[in-house]
């Protein structure tokens, strides 16, 4: 016993003296998270405390020393990792690091894959090449909702609908954590815009928020256990996003659960005691670094609010906890979460410790990521129009090839901003099909036209008429058209729905030169395909593929791979039929909550290509569709069984799709909204029967007069089909309480 208790007093005196000690329950994997939370909470000092709550240069937090836990490293996503440090910028920890890494397709075109798994897959490769660059957090996924099909940013999210956005969400966050990095959903919440997203007040109903903007955030939280959220610039409601205690306490930690931290958006806060009070934890960047972003941004349209930042600054936060109006329970909360994710994600176990950033290899890439860069790239491709199937292409019939246009002879990986990665190679649409048409095929190039921003090689006249030439002197033309990332990008929304530096007047002219013409389009939203639509056989989304992005577009172009790529978002044929402004000085969601499809439907508008629409080189066959029970009561699990043919003479993938119609309801409801989804791969000839499952989230609504989630009794049709537009069979349920 007495020697007992003398270890017990020396074991005190070292851990007194910053001596580690093995028995400390902080430092032992085996103890639960939440009792090595609370035993290093005890041991930290009131400065150590402040300074976790605010960063340490541009991509780091602040570590305790005293105690060997490391800061949090992070770095920006969603899509692989990019440079982390803003050149020039005074930030000791995070000097710049000119890191190159496997460029993945943008979020919106993973979301066209209709594959979580596929999602999964990526993930864990980011997360890989992270922990070998000596960063644990990763800033993504990005869940925000496409409201409008201007908006810049539309390129990092999965598109328009809740429930395609909610299942790529919780594979990525899944598969990024599994590998003990740190994943934060973002932008929280109604970050829809980038056209004043500092200033802006987004005034929006709760229905609207909790049925749309909401869902996959929570899906995040109660499902994929993130570990992380960052809130947003804009204020909601009258209240800057990051001070919002009903988006971060109310909704966020109580309802939902949330026990990880909120870090802000970079210089996104704009007090101290408001913020850490409404539940913000930790922001970022550190102080240090403010005055570089404030130049950074003020010449932005996103806008500059004049804010100072360091407002969880150490001297700024201690003067309010010593003040008292932040309560120590508040303020120690906050650093309980924060050790919490520190502990959960591996971070202070000595055999999970990240490696120094300096000693990290500045090119990660192995042939592993790159084939799931190409199978990602691959499957995002969605084949919009093949008339008189031209595609896949016929090597017997075809012997020229005239590739033409701004996209043609440059891969655009990415769209602009914080999501854009560096690969160590990129691979071009031209060098793609000269390497798949060698000995073949004869491929000549005309530029035709020259994006804004980029270098001019002559007056526009003449390089349309080296296009047309080219074009008449072919078999076949293949224009590839779209934007750029300086024209798409974070900061700034797209000034329309039409392609740019007069794209349309291009495909228009070669189309009449030759009428074997294909359109191939790089973009992160939709575009306005009505000027020439009807002219070209052809049309191709290639969206923003990533590194493998010629390969990719060789590989359905020639039929090396079959399209199933499936449209995320609506393709309007003007925007006139859309319905989301982006100019108001008050950002007022009007439209409720019918956005994307669900307007479509509600206004019964034609769109030029609609929501899940995606062609194949075969075709499918839908029969046999039962939904049982029944009769099911509130809260039992509905089945829904269809079997899936493939009726054509090629191997291919089609995606089946669910969408719930509540018959009578008695609030207004969207005439259908996808509530699940799988992707089947069949061969020639091949039929299996696809099963998939309604929770009772297929069937609420959010009743703003009882302020929960309702179900009400009654009839509701199953619609099963390919698209929104193309329901192959219907069922029904009635559901009783």
């Amino acid at each position: 016993m007495q020697s007992l208790s003398l270890a017990i007093i020396a074991a005190l005196f070292l851990s007194s003296c910053g001596i580690k000690t093995s028995n400390e329950p902080w430092r032992n994997p085996k103890v639960t998270v939440e009792r090595r939370a609370e035993d290093l909470l005890r041991r930290l000092t009131l400065d150590e405390k402040l300074d976790l709550l605010s960063g340490d240069g541009w991509m780091s937090s602040h570590g305790i020393p005293r105690l060997g836990v490391p800061p949090i490293r992070m770095a920006d996503g969603p899509v692989g990792i990019r440079s982390w440090a803003m050149p020039g910028a005074p930030d000791k920890p995070d000097a710049p690091q000119k890191v190159r890494a496997t460029a993945f397709p943008a979020g919106i075109a993973m979301a066209a894959t209709w594959n979580p798994d596929l999602v999964a897959k990526e993930a864990r490769v980011i997360a890989q090449e992270a922990l070998a660059l000596g960063r644990n957090q990763v800033l993504g996924p990005t869940v925000n909702i496409a409201r409008t099909p201007l908006a810049g940013r539309n390129f990092e999210g999965y598109g328009e609908d809740p429930w395609l956005t909610s299942r790529m969400g919780v594979a990525y966050i899944g598969a990024l954590q599994a590998e003990g990095v740190i994943a934060t959903v973002k932008h929280f919440a109604a970050n829809n815009q980038e056209t004043r997203r500092n200033t802006i007040d987004i005034l929006v109903d709760q229905r609207t928020l909790e049925e749309i903007y909401l869902p996959a955030f929570r899906a995040a939280v109660e499902e994929a256990g993130v570990w992380s959220v960052m809130s947003a610039y804009n204020k909601v409601n009258g209240t800057w996003a990051a001070e919002n205690p009903d988006l971060l306490n109310e909704i966020l930690r109580k309802r939902w659960g949330f026990k990880g931290f909120v870090v802000s958006d970079w210089a996104g806060t704009h007090s101290t005691a408001p913020s850490v009070n409404a539940g913000l934890d930790l922001e970022m960047p550190g102080s240090s670094v403010m005055p570089a972003l404030q130049d950074l941004f003020k010449n932005f349209p996103g806008g500059n609010p004049g804010f100072d930042g360091g407002y969880l600054a150490q001297a700024k936060l201690k003067a309010m906890v010593e003040s008292g109006e932040i309560a120590e329970a508040t303020f120690n909360e906050s650093i309980r979460r924060i050790l919490r994710v520190l502990i959960s994600s591996g971070a202070l176990d000595p055999k999970t410790l990240q490696p120094d950033p300096s000693a990290a290899t500045p090119v990660v890439d192995s042939p592993d990521q790159r084939a799931v860069a190409r199978a990602a790239a691959d499957q995002s491709i969605v084949l919009l129009r093949n008339e008189q199937n031209l595609l896949p292409l016929d090597l017997q019939k075809f012997h020229t090839v005239a590739l033409i246009g701004p996209n043609a002879d440059i891969n655009r990986v990415g769209g602009g901003g914080s999501s854009a990665v560096t690969p160590d190679y990129s691979w071009k649409p031209s060098d793609g099909i000269r390497e798949r048409a060698a000995g073949k095929m004869q491929v000549t190039y005309a530029l035709g036209a020259t994006l804004e921003g980029e270098k001019e090689s002559a007056p526009a006249a003449v390089l349309l008429k080296e296009a047309t030439d080219l074009a008449a002197r072919s078999d076949l033309a293949i224009v590839f058209v779209g934007f750029s990332a300086a024209l798409e990008g974070e900061m700034a929304d797209r000034k329309s729905l039409s392609l740019p530096a007069g794209q349309d007047d291009l495909i228009q002219a070669v189309a009449r030169a030759n009428k074997n013409t294909i359109v191939v389009i790089n973009s992160g939203s939709p575009v306005d395909v009505s000027k020439w639509l009807a002219q070209v056989p052809a049309v191709v989304e290639a969206w923003y593929p990533g590194q493998e992005g010629g390969h990719a577009i060789a590989d359905v172009l020639f039929g090396d791979f079959n399209p199933s790529g499936k449209l995320p978002i609506t393709f309007p044929k003007s925007m006139a039929d859309s319905f989301a402004p982006l100019d108001a000085a008050k950002g007022e969601y009007k439209e409720g909550i019918f956005v994307g499809y669900r307007h479509f439907d509600r206004k019964n508008t034609q769109p030029a290509f609609a929501f899940g629409h995606g062609l194949s080189y075969t075709t499918f066959d839908y029969s046999n569709l039962t939904v049982t029970p029944a009769s099911p009561r509130y809260g039992q699990t509905v089945t829904v069984r269809v079997s899936v043919k493939n009726t054509g003479s090629r191997a291919g993938a089609e995606v089946v799709q669910v969408y719930i119609h509540d018959v009578k309801s008695s609030v207004e409801r969207p005439v259908k909204e996808l509530k699940a989804f799988q992707r089947v791969d069949l061969k020639p000839g091949e039929e299996q029967v696809v099963t998939m499952t309604l929770d009772r989230r297929s069937m609420w609504f959010y009743d703003p007069l009882v302020k929960d989630w309702a179900a009400e009794p009654g009839e509701f049709d199953v619609l099963v089909g390919a698209s929104s537009r193309d329901i192959r069979l219907k069922g029904k349920f009635t559901l009783y309480e």
